[in-house]
């Protein structure tokens, strides 16, 4: 019996239905090389995924592309696990990526070397913006497991080095999921709790290459990087080698190594000084004593030219304040022909407004006083 005809929109429709109740397709892990790998400005990845005979193509959304551990790259081989639609309207379909990882030690090489190029290109690693580390620190911050090896060989290597050297741990996770990001925050938590720190030490102890991989990772390599306290790279053992060492300023080829870096051995220092001592300390009291009795005299002259400064400008004060008294002394302006005028209460009189014909009034002069009757007032008006 034949089937009656169905459009390409229906077509298309069943064959998405069809294919999102299978289970296999839901969640498939798909091995392949990377082609015509795009990176659009929205964050969204599209490449295509092929074989020797077959491709494939893959939508890679932009919340998982910006979790990416690996730098992945075109022709790259790798395993991309995600669920298969259909498009109906173009009438293809496509694989939505969830998960992308490099397939094998190879590509994974492929990876770490891609990335490297890039933060190369930037100047992540230059010469010219590594610290030295400081002579003699005080404090050293370490970011690490709590519970691995790594951190009690630095702690006992430095104490065994210089006992007045404090250790502050950040804990963090090493390895597996999560591990970049907690890494990350311990950089830059002790960045800002504790700008004081001389050095940090980050690292852990040796394992496989993806048990490193998270000091591999660019998010760990821009924190390194960006530290404000110097940083030492510490992972694995010697021959293990991760981008973390290439961004750090100093790369120690194990966490032992990176604590003998950061503190020198104090023994040498204080025998040096139980050796010289009586003669060097002499020498050095008698710097500081002519260096205090130099800084002394530049002192006592400095101040001798401030008191003296101090009392020209008081005794100039002092000479306008006498000048403002005697022009404002009403004596003075006595002797300069002004007169005074009371009337008969004693009062003094401003105004010739107050004043009528009869009036008994006082006028004083600088050298005395008369005693007056008013004839005649003339007022102005």
């Amino acid at each position: 019996m034949a089937l009656r005809p169905v459009s390409v929109t229906q077509l298309n429709g069943y064959i998405k239905r069809m294919m999102g109740a299978d289970p296999i397709l839901m969640n498939v892990p798909v091995c392949g090389e990377i082609s015509k790998l795009t990176k659009h400005s929205s964050g969204h990845w599209y490449f295509d995924l092929k074989d020797e005979t077959s491709r494939i193509r893959c939508f890679f959304p932009a919340d998982r592309a910006a979790g990416l551990r690996y730098e992945i790259g075109e022709g790259m081989k790798v395993v991309a696990a995600g669920g298969v639609s259909v498009y109906e309207k173009g009438g293809y379909y496509s694989l939505t990526v969830r998960q992308l990882e490099p397939l094998g030690e190879g590509e994974l090489a492929k990876a770490l070397e891609n990335l490297r190029k890039k933060l190369e290109a930037e100047g992540l690693f230059d010469p010219e913006r590594k610290r030295h580390l400081p002579a003699f620190p005080k404090t050293v911050g370490v970011v690490t497991s709590p519970t691995g090896a790594a951190i009690r060989d630095i702690i006992t290597t430095i104490k065994r080095r210089n006992p007045f050297v404090d250790v502050l741990l950040y804990p963090c996770l090493v390895q597996g999921d999560g591990a970049a990001d907690s890494i990350c925050e311990g950089i830059a938590a002790l960045n800002a709790r504790f700008p004081e720190l001389d050095v940090l030490i980050v690292g852990r102890g040796g394992g496989s290459a993806e048990d490193l991989w998270a000091f591999n990772e660019e998010k760990v390599a821009r924190a390194v990087a960006s530290s404000a306290i110097p940083v030492i790279s510490a992972v694995g053992h010697e021959v293990d080698t991760v981008i973390s060492d290439m961004a750090a300023d100093v790369r120690a080829a194990t966490p032992t190594a990176a604590a003998e870096l950061a503190v020198p051995h104090i023994g040498p220092y204080i025998e040096s000084v139980e050796r010289n001592s009586p003669a060097a300390l002499f020498g050095i009291l008698q710097d500081r004593i002519a260096q205090g009795e130099e800084k002394l005299h530049r002192l006592r002259g400095m101040c001798d030219m401030a008191i003296a400064a101090k009392l020209r400008d008081a005794s100039h004060r002092l000479e306008m304040l006498r000048l403002d008294i005697e022009a404002a002394d009403p004596a003075n302006q006595l002797k300069r022909g002004y007169a005074i005028v009371k009337d008969g209460a004693g009062g003094r009189i401003s105004s010739a407004k107050v004043l009528s014909r009869g009036d008994a009034i006082t006028v004083i002069l600088a050298d005395g006083s008369v005693r007056c009757l008013v004839e005649e007032v003339e007022a102005q008006i």
